[in-house]
């Protein structure tokens, strides 16, 4: 008999088609020239009608001659804020294995060029790599020995042998390889400060009597200073690639390329851009009081959605994923997809399940558009904003964020989409999940999962294979979705090929 499955795919699931995610996105956003998108915008706002009730009352007077504006530097330090707020510990963790992140570059430099890094470094520093520690030389005060791995990692200690040793060149080699160190240690001093500063302020005392309450607002006293914190790395990033820190292939310029993609490698998977979203959303319900906001978010949306479809144009069609996988066992029969649903952004998935024409987007997507006017999501397709002969009746901005803001969700739209994917997952046998992540701001997506598992549903978790092992996970996971039948999630672990051993991971599923 044919299983019936319920599919959620994330961010995860497109990896292996060359799509970024997380902090790899946010950093190529912030790189993005706004251009095309701010010219978009004034096509949208160009076409609107000014004789309508809607421009006479919700938009400024004069609304199509006002300047507008776009997010600049301005923005970095609330990033950095709440990337050290929100991932401090994870900050803390990844400094610790900072060895582990130098090899996993190291592998990929020298597979895609002609490069020994590994040689590059002992040659400059005439010592081995593995005889390298520099505890005995740094280590930090006692609230913040947490931090002191970092000083015992053989990648980072030789980075600062070759700054100490460049000493009286004065090269740019020296200038850039000290900005990407002091870099890294701003961002772990930074999440160490953040830990402490939490520990105090939430409670500054040892001993309380909680009867007398004239205490009780003492805390965020200590503040830390994020434009320290992690603003110049992140600048550094954004203002400068890997290919353009200086041309050539001699052992410094390798070395100092490789320490780059490390600094990038450390950002990008710790960065949390999500609250510029969030403290800014609310700006597309108030246009005529703060333009300028409004023109900055939607033309942030705009830049997001150009993006997107520049990177999905760009997947190379003989690249074969996880999509392709579920569209070749619909055809031959293999499954039934019984729902299948997304929180990415991109229409790659539709592309490559053909069989499938009806894909719930649950974070929104480059194909839906939302009317802040009306609260209303427009799901028929529609010629793109760049076009000339489009006619737009409100400003509309792409769906992207829709876990950001609390009105797109109770769009009617959006509602029946969450229920007709809850219908559906519970129609199911199977439930199987690709590539997310359960955290804590998918709450809106767990729950669903959530009640389906308690009321007897078997959920299967696809996943690249790590240390831990899928019983582990399992339990993992459980307590992530904060159930207590683990026995009803089951978790496949696959390499880059997708495969469990010798079976492919739907094999795996089915059998």
């Amino acid at each position: 008999m044919v299983k019936k499955i319920g599919f959620l795919f994330g961010a995860g699931a497109e990896i292996g088609y060359g799509m970024p995610t997380g902090g790899t996105f946010a950093l190529d956003i912030f790189r993005q020239d706004p251009t095309i998108a701010k010219n978009d915008f004034k096509k949208m706002r160009a076409s609107i009608d000014k004789t309508t009730t809607y421009a006479g009352e919700w938009l400024p007077e004069d609304f199509d001659e006002k300047n507008i504006g776009t997010f600049g530097k301005s923005v970095f330090g609330n990033i950095i804020k709440d990337t050290i707020e929100h991932n401090r510990e994870k900050i803390i963790r990844k400094l610790e294995c900072f060895d582990k992140i130098a090899q996993s570059i190291l592998v990929k430099m020298e597979k895609t060029g002609d490069i020994n890094i590994r040689k590059s470094i002992e040659e400059i520093i005439d010592r081995d790599l593995d005889d390298i520690n520099m505890s005995q030389k740094f280590s930090f005060t006692d609230e913040f020995s947490e931090g002191n791995k970092l000083f015992s990692s053989k990648f980072f200690s030789a980075f600062l042998l070759i700054y100490k040793k460049k000493k009286d060149s004065s090269t740019e080699i020296r200038s850039e390889l000290g900005k990407i160190i002091i870099s890294i240690m701003q961002l772990q001093v930074g999440a160490l400060s953040e830990a402490l500063t939490r520990k105090i302020n939430d409670n500054p005392f040892r001993k309380k009597d909680d009867d007398i309450d004239l205490f009780d607002d003492l805390g965020e006293i200590i503040k830390l200073n994020y434009s320290l914190a992690g603003v110049t790395g992140l600048e550094y990033l954004l203002d400068k690639n890997s290919g353009t820190i200086l041309e050539g292939d001699n052992n410094d310029i390798v070395v100092t390329k490789f320490a780059w993609k490390i600094l990038e490698s450390i950002f990008s998977d710790v960065l949390d851009y999500k609250t510029l979203i969030d403290s800014n959303w609310h700006y597309l319900y108030c246009p005529k009081i703060e333009w300028n906001k409004f023109c900055k978010i939607c033309i942030f949306l705009f830049t997001v959605r150009n993006y997107i479809e520049k990177q999905c144009a760009n997947v190379d069609c003989h690249v074969v994923g996880y999509y392709d996988d579920v569209n070749n066992y619909i055809k031959e029969k293999k499954i039934q997809a019984e729902t299948i649903a997304t929180t990415n952004y991109t229409n790659l998935i539709k592309k490559k399940i053909e069989q499938i024409s009806n894909i719930h987007f649950l974070n929104g997507s480059t194909e839906l558009w939302y009317d802040p006017y009306v609260n209303s999501i427009k799901t028929k397709e529609i010629k793109d904003v760049s076009s000339d002969e489009e006619v737009w009746e409100h400003f509309k901005v792409p769906l992207l964020f829709t876990q950001s803001g609390t009105k797109p969700m109770t769009s009617i739209h959006m509602s029946k989409e969450y229920v007709n994917v809850y219908d559906g997952f519970f129609k199911a046998d199977i439930i199987c999940v690709v590539g997310f992540g359960f955290n804590n701001d998918d709450e809106h997506i767990n729950g669903i999962l959530r009640d389906l598992i308690n009321n007897g549903k078997k959920l299967v978790i696809v996943k690249n294979k790590s240390n831990q092992m899928p019983l582990d996970l399992q339990k993992t996971y459980a307590r992530r979705l904060k159930v207590d039948k683990s026995d009803r999630i089951q978790v496949i672990t696959v390499d880059d090929n997708r495969m469990d051993g010798d079976q492919l991971w739907l094999d795996k599923m089915i059998s």
